[in-house]
């Protein structure tokens, strides 16, 4: 059993192998980060440039039967031993297959069992409505909490109770603010959210109470760099599940992590959400040094935003006689070039292997963090309108406190002139808890999720994202770079496909991807998703 379900394993995310064309920046495509590589998907999406397919496009359903075929067979295995946890696992990576679906797709077939010719109602039946079919991912994540043994009572590195609670907050997180912000277009589902949200709180409390995990902590101004830049992190509190990689075993990486800038940036919006150190966003704080120089910028800024993006002095390269290669300016120009001006920290290694002389490739990769536990317990605690202070000090202020940030302050958060316009308004606790989570899941894949689940066009629709500000120092390094008229970096200025040559993103379809058309072919009960 364990055999079959370490197979089940390779959907879990990883960083890419060498040559695969992947980029480290997660969110590399939003308006957070760009990248020099117009191909990636991530910023397809938002750019509208996506076609529909004649096969493929994601509707992919290979890991759904083998897992349905390792349920199907497990009976056949004695009682006793580790059975029932690995059944457990098959139930979680079956909900993880089809929260991957449906974040694409929406409404989709509800497929238990291995098919066979003559399963016609399934093989040329409908898809079920996405409500549907988000109750019965919770349902497998409930079977799988229920089967699941704690992190203590199976070999390192597996999935356990607490990491099951955790994804099951994730998926009602997003149905249930799904539900609630597209309850007005066609992508709706048939619940005003607030059950899900309800059981996306539940599951992150029971993370929290579970005792198991807790924040990493140190230095305020190194705690969050040092997350995640570590080649073991089996005795990290706040990791439930990180991938590792060997040289002796040949599976370690040598290009994502080595060649930055990576064609990819950080951008200004990104820059702009940060507060300052005395709590207070850029709009409010005397604080505040302004953007003509990376120097000013990163000046009296929360310390997550200076450890995530490079700054004058911080080391590039630590070799083997402890010598140490200074970032002095972004690398604007080559194949690796930033596009922003921006280039990022956060996941950069230094160091040399000093058994190797080079860079050895083996650091870990976070799959499941604690943070997020917190963070999602606070936003559905936030969006039922039941959050208090205890949640805040519970959650927000943990993640602010490590970093040396002062506290939210549920009575007196100030209204910020600024904040995004997503097309509607917010309390401000809510636009404060969605601006913590920006600033600690910064380019760990949360981003495009995010955006679609929160219905949050109006951000950049027509928008584009912009750079640094070209000082005479980097136009005297970097002559004759695209800017705009407020002469900050516009990488994008002709790559975009939208009005204003900003994104393309159409809300009347975009929102979810289209089925390729040999399935609508071959399966007339199959309907084409909105818009497309």
């Amino acid at each position: 059993m364990e055999l079959y379900v370490n197979g089940l394993y390779s959907v879990l995310p990883s960083w890419l192998l060498s040559g695969s064309g992947g980029n480290p920046l997660l969110d590399a495509g939003t308006d957070m980060a760009i990248a020099v590589g117009l191909w990636l998907p991530t910023k397809n999406r938002l750019d509208g440039a996506i076609n529909v397919p004649s096969s493929g496009g994601g509707w992919n359903w290979t890991s759904v039967r083998d897992v349905n075929y390792f349920l199907e067979n497990a009976s056949r295995v004695p009682d006793g031993g580790l059975k029932d946890h690995y059944i457990g696992e098959a139930y979680f990576f079956r909900a993880w297959n089809y929260f991957t679906l449906l974040k694409q797709f929406g409404d989709l077939p509800i497929v238990t069992k291995t098919l066979a010719p003559g399963d016609d109602d399934v093989l040329y039946g409908p898809r079920s409505p996405r409500t549907e079919v988000a109750n019965f991912i919770i349902s497998d994540l409930d079977m799988a909490v229920s089967k699941l043994k704690k992190k203590n009572e199976v070999p390192a590195q597996r999935i356990s109770r607490d990491i099951a609670s955790l994804f099951e907050s994730r998926v009602c997180l997003y149905e249930g603010t799904w539900e609630k912000y597209h309850k007005n277009d066609a992508f709706k589902g048939s619940t005003d959210g607030n059950a899900f949200l309800t059981k996306a709180a539940q599951a992150a409390k029971a993370v929290i109470d579970g005792g198991i995990y807790s924040l990493t902590t140190g230095n305020p101004k190194q705690v969050y760099y040092e997350l995640f830049n570590q080649i073991n992190l089996s005795s990290n509190p706040e990791i439930l599940l990180w991938r590792s990689y060997s040289t002796a075993q040949g599976d370690q990486f040598t290009n994502q992590l080595w060649n930055w800038p990576q064609g990819s940036g950080y951008t200004q919006e990104m820059v702009q959400m940060y507060l300052c150190t005395d709590g207070l966003p850029i709009s409010l704080s005397p604080l505040y040094k302004g953007e003509n120089d990376i120097r000013d910028v990163i000046q009296n800024r929360d310390p997550r935003f200076v450890q995530s993006v490079m700054n004058p002095g911080d080391p590039i390269l630590i070799n083997l006689k402890n010598d140490t290669t200074k970032y002095t300016l972004p690398v604007l120009g080559g194949a690796q070039n930033d596009p922003t001006g921006y280039e990022s920290q956060k996941f950069r290694r230094p160091q040399l292997d000093p058994a190797t002389g080079s860079y050895s490739g083996e650091q870990a990769y976070i799959i499941f963090r604690y943070a997020e536990a917190l963070l999602n317990y606070a936003e559905a605690r936030a969006e039922l309108g039941q959050l208090t202070q205890g949640d805040l000090d519970l959650t927000i202020n943990k993640l602010r406190t490590r970093v040396g940030m002062p506290p939210m302050v549920l009575a007196s958060i100030p209204t910020d002139p600024n904040w995004p316009d997503y097309g509607y308004t917010l309390t401000n606790s809510l636009y404060e808890i969605r601006r913590e989570r920006e600033a600690e899941l910064l380019t760990e894949g949360f981003r495009l999720d995010d955006l679609m689940r929160w219905a949050a066009h109006k951000l950049f629709v027509g928008k584009r994202p912009k750079g640094a500000y070209y000082s005479a120092e980097l136009k005297a390094a970097y002559p004759n770079l695209p800017v705009d008229a407020n002469n900050f970096l516009d990488p994008y200025k002709t790559a975009l496909n939208g009005a204003n040559g900003g994104w393309g993103f159409n809300p009347a379809k975009n929102y979810l991807m289209p089925l390729p058309t040999n399935e609508l072919t071959v399966n007339t009960a199959l309907k084409q998703n909105p818009g497309w």
